[in-house]
């Protein structure tokens, strides 16, 4: 769709032909530009003129049911002037654009940094990891002479999308005071996720250990006691430096170690990974992996794998 400056007219009929050679299921360039449209005409039309504009619309678009929902959505991505500046990461879906509008600042920041925001990203991959980085950041980030002033309530049943919202905005408020929000889940679903990496750890260890056997029974004694290496666990748990060490001199050079072991290197990296509960790594071990697939293209598919199954939490 060719992008065309926003009506500055308070013509509802104008405002409405705007809307209807647009469309909000296009390229990321189709959905900012209806949302500017409607943007514009919430700030010039009056209310009941801005209602008439939304309803004929819904009607247009035979969206009689669950319209009214879509339009919000679309209002709300236009009114946050943030996304303009990185559309080149965004998806092309409405729904998910939306729930890139209901990140924080920081969210933001660092899920297009991280790569966690990018044009074919899901609703559901994205929506997973705003659990995990929320859920992970209060606990961590919370100073210790910080203390509970305000006890939020809500309704028993809050669909996902409102709480991501809320959660959002909130978010938003506080961090303009200085302060945090920590929510009532926040430890449990830490404790969860520190638990199934531990399991997730113990179940990498043990492939690593199969896949490495007969390379461990073929090295001589002299290159293990080199690397102060006891026994194929101490080689399977060592520091990096020493994992890849031992395997370079196992393979007689770094050529032959990524054709023999480039897939226990990735597999080593996701076991640090789970082993880890500082941030920072996660997210410095995650990067190695992305970079692999850059240098060693034959490994990118497993990358990708790796990335997904092994180090999304």
């Amino acid at each position: 769709m060719k992008t065309t400056k926003p009506s500055s007219t308070n013509s509802v009929a104008e405002l409405l032909k705007e809307l209807v050679v647009g469309t909000h299921q296009g390229s990321v360039d189709d959905i900012l530009q209806i949302t500017k449209v409607i943007r514009s005409a919430k700030e010039s039309l009056s209310e009941d003129e801005f209602r008439d504009l939304r309803d004929r619309w819904i009607r247009s678009q035979g969206m009689e049911k669950g319209g009214q929902k879509v339009w919000s959505k679309l209002l709300q991505i236009g009114l946050d002037d943030r996304l303009e500046g990185i559309k080149e990461n965004l998806p092309s879906t409405y729904t998910t654009l939306h729930l890139v509008h209901c990140l924080s600042d920081e969210e933001l920041k660092v899920g297009v940094e991280e790569g966690h925001v990018h044009p074919k990203v899901s609703q559901g991959s994205l929506n997973r990891w705003i659990k995990y980085f929320r859920f992970e950041g209060r606990t961590e980030q919370v100073p210790e002479d910080f203390s509970p002033m305000v006890k939020v309530l809500g309704p028993a049943s809050v669909p996902e999308e409102v709480l991501t919202r809320f959660k959002g905005d909130l978010d938003k408020l506080v961090s303009v005071y200085g302060f945090k929000t920590q929510y009532e889940e926040d430890q449990t679903m830490v404790t969860l996720r520190q638990q199934r990496s531990v399991d997730r750890s113990q179940e990498m260890e043990s492939r690593l250990t199969k896949d490495l056997r007969s390379t461990w029974d073929r090295a001589e004694e002299s290159l293990k006691t080199l690397f102060s290496l006891g026994s194929l666990e101490d080689l399977v748990l060592a520091p990096m430096q020493t994992f890849t060490g031992f395997l370079n001199k196992v393979s007689k050079g770094r050529d032959k170690f990524w054709s023999l072991h480039g897939t226990d290197y990735i597999h080593k990296v996701a076991l640090e990974y789970l082993r880890t509960n500082a941030r920072s790594q996660r997210f410095n071990y995650r990067r190695r992996l992305k970079e692999v697939a850059t240098t060693h293209p034959q490994y990118a598919s497993l990358v990708t794998k790796t990335l997904e199954q092994w180090m999304t939490y």
